[in-house]
């Protein structure tokens, strides 16, 4: 005889197993069930009744079941047994924007294992799902390498490097699957065809620009916001856990003893609150993928309130834009505060110091680049950048480096080409200085 506890627990492998419809989970739990079964068909239309087409987490299941009259009244009976679902729950997408969805059907736990080239217990010491690497002393056995990079204003940045396997496994994870979900059409960052400058062309020569800022862009995303999206695109629970877990990590309490020391404890407390617990790291090859992925609904409701607004929204990784004329100029307080309660329901957090609000009488700019007229690189960042790249043919590139950038010529070149996608002219100037630095040394 089962207890409610592990009748509901074994149900719930069950119903969850295939299809969400009726007879398809009544095929799936009478076989299981001794004793009378007429409460379970009465169950399955208030499981179909509150979770709709679409199947729940397990433990939002199991939650339901345990507080059913039907499972109370049933397991007091004398003959009252669940026996286990030994069967593989099925590849299931959900209706409508993940239905066709070219992903690999993984099926199992097994499975993602197989197509790694991992065994099961391998293939879980990368997942990590006990959270070791958080305890972990520096060595062979941590997943990551850690840095800590000091942003302007003295705010600090955690940057987690994935150590070479892990690393190829989330590049073949982001290359097969995660770059195969949709995403909104709003997003132009890290996407191919993509960039900062598509990203801020749809705004150039509007009457007004207001730019807003994602705070904690990539460490505020909730794993289970991905859990979610990958049981939409059809994995079974397990699955979609096991490959959200490859793709998170949670940051060892030492990691905090090298905190710059330029910034103040207050920053500190918030890193290790945002840090410490699962997160999407910055420096993994899946996080940018995962970000927009996950940014899905919240790009869907903002470029809606923006059509209302007879506005323009697009988004490059935490930089939010909208653009639109006089009208639009008019309701932007009101707009503004929309949009904030907006991320806030999609579990986001708009960092309201960077709130601009930009008139055409005024400089519009965001990611670097001058929008009034045309798409142009600011004037003094191309003074700033030409300054370097002067200071290198007189100096020597080591001299001006001074260690700052591990590859500064590379640093330099990648400079010089964002300038070219906007301005060919002083593109021209900033390369004929680069061809004059002796790299020799």
């Amino acid at each position: 005889m089962n207890t409610p506890e592990s009748a509901a627990r074994r149900l719930a492998v069950a119903i969850l197993a295939g299809k969400f419809e009726k007879e398809a989970i009544l095929q799936r739990t009478l076989p299981i069930i001794s004793g009378s079964i007429t409460w379970m068909k009465r169950l399955v239309n208030q499981i179909i009744k509150r979770f709709g087409n679409q199947r729940p987490r397990r433990r939002d299941l199991v939650t339901f079941l345990l507080h059913s009259r039907g499972l109370s009244n049933a397991s007091e009976q004398e003959d009252f047994q669940i026996r286990a679902y030994d069967q593989a729950a099925d590849f299931l997408p959900s209706p409508g924007l993940f239905e066709n969805v070219g992903v690999l059907p993984l099926r199992s736990v097994g499975e993602i294992g197989e197509w790694f080239g991992l065994g099961e217990s391998e293939l879980l010491w990368f997942a990590d799902r006990r959270q070791l690497e958080r305890v972990l002393p520096d060595g062979p056995l941590r997943h990551y390498r850690y840095h800590w990079k000091l942003k302007r204003h003295g705010k600090c940045r955690l940057i987690e490097a994935p150590k070479f396997r892990l690393r190829e496994i989330q590049r073949k994870l982001l290359r097969e699957i995660l770059n195969q979900i949709p995403v909104h059409n709003a997003a132009h960052g890290f996407r191919k065809n993509r960039s900062a400058q598509s990203h801020a062309a749809a705004h150039v020569g509007k009457a007004i620009v207001l730019k807003m800022d994602l705070e904690d862009f990539f460490p505020s995303i909730a794993p289970a916001q991905l859990v979610r999206i990958l049981m939409h695109v059809g994995y079974p629970e397990d699955v979609a856990e096991v490959l959200t877990a490859l793709s998170c990590n949670h940051v060892p309490y030492e990691v905090f003893s090298s905190f710059p020391h330029m910034a103040d404890g207050r920053q500190k407390r918030h890193a290790q609150q945002l840090y410490c617990r699962p997160h999407f790291p910055q420096g993994a090859p899946t996080s940018p993928a995962i970000a927009n992925v996950c940014a899905f609904r919240m790009d869907r409701r903002l470029a809606g309130l923006a059509r209302s607004a007879n506005a323009v929204y697009t988004r490059y990784a935490d930089d939010l834009l909208f653009s639109g004329d006089e009208k639009f100029a008019r309701s932007i307080n009101h707009f503004r505060i929309s949009v904030a309660a907006i991320a806030i329901e999609e579990g986001f957090t708009i960092n309201h110091h960077k709130t601009r609000v930009m008139k055409r009488s005024v400089r519009q700019e965001a990611v670097g680049l001058v929008l009034n007229e045309k798409l142009n690189t600011r004037r003094d960042e191309f003074d700033r950048l030409k300054a370097i790249l002067h200071r290198c043919v007189l100096r020597g590139p080591a001299a001006v480096n001074e260690g700052r950038h591990a590859d500064l010529r590379s640093h330099l070149r990648g400079r010089i080409q964002y300038v070219a996608q906007t301005n060919q002219g002083r593109h021209a100037k900033l390369s004929r200085l680069f061809e004059q630095i002796d790299w020799s040394d």
